[in-house]
């Protein structure tokens, strides 16, 4: 049963329509022109997909020329939907206003007084990352070994061999309340800290020889104990469990055969293994560790007389890539942590305030819970999206957010998606799944690769096989290509 509120609201929107209508024939030529048209398509393709996956599944859809201001399309699009990892695409906008364009994550090895050293992270998402790692031809201990380098240019005796990482204490206190506890060891959930280390988890690959199979656990060290029981058998059938502060992990069960790709499980204290593997690489390279890698509140702890001993430093392009075009969860958590207060209550408040603000965002149009989208209780509608998109396009650093995103055939996680070669990198946009949500955002491109129509298009209460979901997100991104075009 409608409400009189909802009623009136539908009213106002057919009236709309019928104005944009009644209006075809005196706009400029371009998408815009092509209101009426667009509109109707979208709508028939969202009919046909409702009535095909059981009429349940709402689908809220927001699409507007970015020259003329016109919107394109527009069902449902004012109501509240959860966005997924479209989340992650507000998070790069909070980054834009809060952040800035030229600003830099930091890492600080800091040499105290006492002879301990102290390891400050400042959020950054990347180190030690495998694929930033890859990207720049180096090892995933580069950094490290650096530090290293730096440490054996000063008096040895300075240095007790005591490792200090900034932290705090407990397993639970690098996760979102929010998240599936089920899920803590997957990659996309992995842990979130000020200091990270290898995406904040272990990478498992097996070798078999002479009919045994030895674990090979990444990375790698000596204060990190690797047990298994792993056994050779006709199926790959194991498990890898951490104990509470990750200086021990054991494996159990089957392995097939052996592997090249690592398996990625999730860590539970960040911190503590990041100084791990710096105590690894510094016995490599010839210092002595004698203590502890322990857990410190860095804010506690006097620097005014403390040494520093190396820094290093990521852009904030490189760390909104990870983010959107290979929707690495933590590194999102990691920008809305270090754009916001440092905790996720506080972070969202300035979010929803900045946001609502800068981009004159409807009241009550946005709920935010964290970064990343993996949150149930994020809220969204999709007019939200293309006005945050829209305004996002007018400002001089936007190229920094669009170049973070997906291309439709190219890269990231549009890569194999609207492959076809006239509308090849043809969108720019995020993708987003959760257990019955399937999203994309973004912004259609002109043939000058421009942003020219920004969208959004949000499925929820999706049954069974999301694919389908996606398939409907693609045809309409054919139409407004189409629309862009002239067509």
């Amino acid at each position: 049963m409608q409400t009189v509120s909802q009623t009136r609201h539908a009213l106002l929107k057919c009236t709309r329509l019928l104005l944009c209508a009644s209006a075809v024939a005196i706009l400029a030529p371009g998408a815009g022109a092509q209101t009426p048209r667009v509109q109707s398509l979208a709508a028939k393709k969202v009919a046909a997909f409702k009535a095909a996956t059981g009429g349940k599944v709402r689908v809220g859809i927001s699409a507007v020329d970015l020259a003329s201001g016109r919107q394109l399309i527009a069902l449902h699009d004012d109501e509240l939907f959860i966005p997924a990892s479209n989340q992650k695409l507000l998070v790069s906008a909070l980054a834009l206003l809060r952040l800035g364009v030229d600003y830099r994550f930091v890492t600080s090895v800091f040499l105290l007084p006492g002879g301990d050293l102290l390891m400050v992270g400042g959020f950054d998402p990347t180190l030690g990352d495998p694929a930033v790692a890859r990207a720049e031809g180096r090892t995933i201990y580069a950094e490290l070994d650096r530090w290293t380098e730096a440490l054996k240019k000063i008096d040895p005796a300075k240095f007790s061999g005591t490792i200090l990482v900034s932290g705090v204490a407990g397993k639970r206190a690098y996760r979102h309340g929010d998240w599936p506890r089920g899920q803590n060891h997957t990659r996309y959930q992995a842990s979130v800290a000020r200091l990270s280390f290898h995406n904040n988890c272990f990478g498992v690959t097996f070798v078999v020889s002479d009919g045994r199979v030895t674990p090979a656990v990444t990375p790698q060290s000596r204060f990190i104990k690797v047990r298994s029981s792993v056994r050779l058998a006709s199926r790959h059938i194991w498990s890898f469990v951490s104990n509470r502060d990750d200086s021990v992990v054991s494996l159990r069960g089957t392995a097939k055969t052996a592997t090249r790709e690592p398996y990625y499980v999730a860590a539970n204290n960040p911190p503590l293994l990041a100084g791990r593997v710096l105590a690894e690489r510094m016995i490599s390279g010839g210092l002595t560790v004698t203590g502890q890698v322990r857990t410190v509140d860095a804010d506690t702890i006097d620097r005014s007389k403390a040494q520093l001993i190396c820094r290093t430093t990521t852009s904030l392009a490189t760390v909104m890539r990870r983010a959107n075009k290979d929707s690495v969860n933590m590194a999102a958590e990691c920008i809305l942590l270090r754009a916001g207060d440092g905790t996720w209550p506080g972070s969202a408040n300035i979010m929803t305030a900045v946001l609502t603000e800068a981009f004159g965002l409807p009241e009550g149009s946005l709920v935010v819970r964290d970064g990343c989208g993996l949150s149930r209780k994020n809220l969204v509608s999709p007019a939200a999206i293309t006005k945050l998109l829209a305004g996002v396009a007018r400002r001089k650093d936007a190229r920094l957010l669009v170049g973070s995103l997906s291309r439709n055939g190219v890269d990231g996680t549009l890569r194999r998606r609207m492959t076809a070669s006239r509308r090849r990198e043809r969108v720019a946009a995020k993708t987003g799944y959760i257990r019955g949500v399937s999203c994309l955002s973004g912004y259609v491109l002109d043939k000058a690769s421009r942003p020219a129509i920004a969208f959004s298009m949000l499925v929820n209460d999706m049954p069974g096989r999301i694919a389908t979901a996606k398939d409907l997100q693609d045809e309409l991104c054919a139409v407004l290509i189409d629309a862009s075009d002239g067509r």
